[in-house]
């Protein structure tokens, strides 16, 4: 991999773990799936926070997907198949139980302060002090607190369908691929058994083909396709925000067939306009925030959820006040993940690498 593409593929995940908290920081009442029709109540609020964390943001987890699978794929063999799952061992496997005991244990101790206890005993986690030590395991194992390192579960179920995938893809190409596409936009569902195309597989799947078949766009040629993807993907973030709020109506397409154009539109702008600003001095300041990416997913709840629990004990729930909270989680939480993760690299080494998986 050369070093523009890896420099690339830094900053382009941290953009989108960036994106993945705005997604969770939301704090409007009345939540809704990214998808579907908002219930609650209408205020400026809620259709700020709409826009950015379930129209912007919505691209991030498609886009870890694909890079997942253009990492493990881009010099996969299936004699390579042992080792890469061993591999994965250490960077899947190994993270997600320690962060996921990490974030019970973090409950806990919250819950178990005076000060705090009143305030989380109706926490979404529910009551988790004085759980057996068959309870807690059954909530690391399946990351009941944490509960965005699905993510990694999913990425280990990849890595062991990965000669699955290889043989697949030799075979077919790019007809495998496509149809995929075409289900997944128009939401035709797929027997349970297929179900985790849907999830994320199909993104990863797509970063797979495009390592295996070395997929290249020239540089010269992205400008014409960040400008028609963004404006794309605006329109079509303001037909699904317009639809969600009731303010028209589509008979002619689902809200979630809506939403599924719009996050290619967005993966397509975000990869392709990076190459317009790849140059520019902002990107060496992200870059160098880029060791932090993955202890900023790992890390980021169940904190995020304390601190917009906690603030609006602060703040009430007046519109101005929740979106000025929305904004203040989000840089709390960048915050207080990047400076726990720079000192816990510079005073535990050994620890930082088990946490990261080795990154």
């Amino acid at each position: 991999m050369d070093q523009y593409l890896s420099r690339k593929i830094k900053i382009v995940s941290f953009f989108a773990i960036c994106f993945v908290i705005l997604q969770h920081a939301i704090n409007f009442t009345g939540y809704i799936d990214p998808s579907s029709m908002y219930i609650g109540t209408r205020s400026v609020n809620a259709l700020f926070q709409y826009v950015v964390g379930y129209g912007f943001a919505r691209p991030a987890v498609a886009i870890f997907f694909i890079l997942s699978g253009y990492l493990f794929f881009r010099n996969f063999t299936l004699v390579k198949t042992v080792a890469k799952i061993k591999s994965r061992f250490r960077s899947l496997c190994v993270p997600y139980i320690l962060w996921s005991a990490l974030g019970v244990l973090f409950i806990v101790i919250l819950q178990s302060t005076p000060l705090l206890a009143g305030g989380l005993q109706s926490f979404y986690t529910g009551n988790l002090v004085g759980k057996t030590l068959g309870e807690y395991i059954h909530i690391v194992l399946n990351h009941g607190v944490s509960f965005q390192l699905w993510f990694l579960v999913d990425l280990m179920l990849y890595t062991l369908l990965a000669p699955v995938f290889y043989i697949i893809l030799r075979s077919s190409s790019i007809l495998f691929i496509v149809p995929l596409y075409i289900l997944w936009i128009l939401q035709i569902p797929l027997p349970p058994l297929f179900s985790f195309i849907y999830r994320g597989g199909l993104f990863y799947l797509l970063g797979a083909y495009i390592a295996l078949y070395g997929v290249y766009i020239p540089k010269e040629k992205t400008k014409p396709i960040t400008l028609v993807s963004f404006l794309f993907w605006v329109v079509m973030l303001g037909i699904k925000t317009s639809v969600a709020f009731g303010v028209i109506s589509s008979q002619w397409m689902k809200l979630s067939q809506i939403d599924n154009i719009a996050i290619l539109m967005g993966i397509t702008t975000l990869w392709f306009g990076y190459d317009k600003i790849a140059s520019s001095k902002m990107m060496d300041v992200f870059y160098r925030l880029t060791p932090c990416t993955f202890f900023l997913y790992a890390a980021h709840e169940p904190l995020l959820e304390v601190v917009k629990q906690l603030g609006v004990l602060v703040t009430g729930r007046g519109d101005v006040s929740m979106m000025i909270l929305y904004g203040a989680t989000v840089l709390a939480v960048l915050g207080i993940t990047i400076g726990c993760g720079a000192i816990v690299k510079r005073t535990a080494p050994t620890l930082y690498s088990l946490l990261t998986g080795g990154r």
